[in-house]
Formats: structure tokens, C-alpha cells, sequence
């Protein structure tokens, strides 16, 4: 993969996403955590600059964030600090297609990250495999519908996922929840797609 595309967007508007992680993930985690995740070890694939690793380490979440743009990844560095969070976050240079943990994971968090489609399908079973025994996997992205129906977003329907493009990403996992998920932007509706999934016989 090439970053050189990403770099210059970061270099040319920083906070590009905001600060605020998205409600949905933030959402998703939580649920999984009350239902009996424990807090533990977490990997933020395709993080830009760090919106939802942040959150994960305010809330006691070890993080391994990785992401393909160097600078975003600088960027991330910048705005990162360990006061008064339990938790931390290591910020690791990596393609998504490529990079693996060197040990299994509570939690993989993928924050629209958009490929090409049997790239991210590839890319969500491979990271099926790195979780622990009661992992959990959040995926949220822009819908192929959100084209159709919807606002913002990539424009080429090649690197929109919908509802089958997940479910073949979750081969393996016990699939929580595989939805569309329509999120206001401004005086319209943004369409999104979710898919939460987890080890069988997990919390």
C-alpha cells in the first residue's frame, strides 16, 4: 500500500476525523465490556491519528495502534498523553493487510478502514485470529447503501462493505451484531455498517 496519498491529507488537515471517538464503536466496546470483556490487551487497526486508541487507553485498554500513514502516526504521538488513564497505547508504523500482533488480543477495534473488498474481508478474518479466547472484533464503516441513501464517505463503490462483505469478514466468529447503522451528519443521515463479533463460547 501506498501512504504517500494519506500522508499529504493528514499534513494538510489535521484532526481530518476529529477527536471524538465514534459513538458506535464507543458503543459496541462498552457493551462487550459489560457483558463481561475484560479490559485487557486491544490492537486499533488503521487508527489515523489515534481518535478511538485514545479512548481504549482512558479507559484501562492496552493498545497496540497502527497505521500505514506516517504521519498520522506522528500526529497521533503528538496529541498522546498518559495522564490520568490506567491505560496506554504503543503507535506502531504498519499496513493493515500485512501487520500482526506478536500475541493474541482482547479486543481488534477497525475504524473504517476501506479497501478494496476481498482485501478487508481478508483483512477482518486474519484479525479474527489474533484474539484470545473471549475477543472480541468491532468493525465500523462506511456502507456500500450510504452511496444510495446516504452522505460523506468514499465515493467508489469498490471499498464500500455491505452486510455480506462483513459476514464473510466474521467466517469463524460468533457474529453479535451485523447491522446498518445510520448516523447523523448535519441536516442529513450518514449510512454506516457494523459487524461485532466474537470467539465462540466467549463472554
Amino acid at each position: 500500500m501506498d501512504a504517500s496519498e494519506w500522508n499529504a491529507r493528514y499534513l494538510a488537515q489535521p484532526d481530518v476525523w476529529g477527536t471524538t471517538p465514534a459513538a458506535r464503536i464507543v458503543a459496541e466496546v462498552t457493551a462487550a465490556e459489560d457483558t463481561g470483556l475484560d479490559v485487557g490487551t486491544a490492537v486499533d487497526l488503521a487508527c489515523g491519528d489515534g481518535r478511538h486508541a485514545r479512548w481504549l487507553a482512558a479507559h484501562g485498554w492496552q493498545v497496540q495502534a497502527v497505521d500505514f500513514s506516517e504521519v498520522a502516526i506522528e500526529q497521533a504521538r503528538a496529541k498522546d498523553s498518559d495522564d490520568g488513564r490506567s491505560g496506554s497505547v504503543d503507535w506502531v508504523v504498519g499496513d493493515a493487510t500485512t501487520w500482526a500482533p506478536s500475541e493474541a488480543v482482547d479486543l481488534v477495534v477497525v475504524g473504517f478502514l476501506h479497501l478494496d473488498l476481498p482485501a478487508l474481508t481478508a483483512v477482518l478474518r486474519s484479525a479474527g485470529t489474533w484474539l484470545r479466547p473471549g475477543g472480541h472484533l468491532v468493525y465500523l464503516g462506511h456502507a456500500a447503501e450510504n452511496l444510495r441513501r446516504g452522505v460523506g464517505g468514499p465515493q467508489d463503490p469498490t471499498v464500500l462493505p455491505d452486510i455480506a462483505d462483513l459476514a464473510r469478514g466474521a467466517e469463524g466468529l460468533e457474529v453479535v451484531s451485523l447491522r446498518h447503522d445510520l448516523r447523523p451528519a448535519g441536516k442529513a443521515t450518514a449510512v454506516d455498517v457494523l459487524l461485532h463479533a466474537r470467539t465462540w463460547g466467549g463472554a
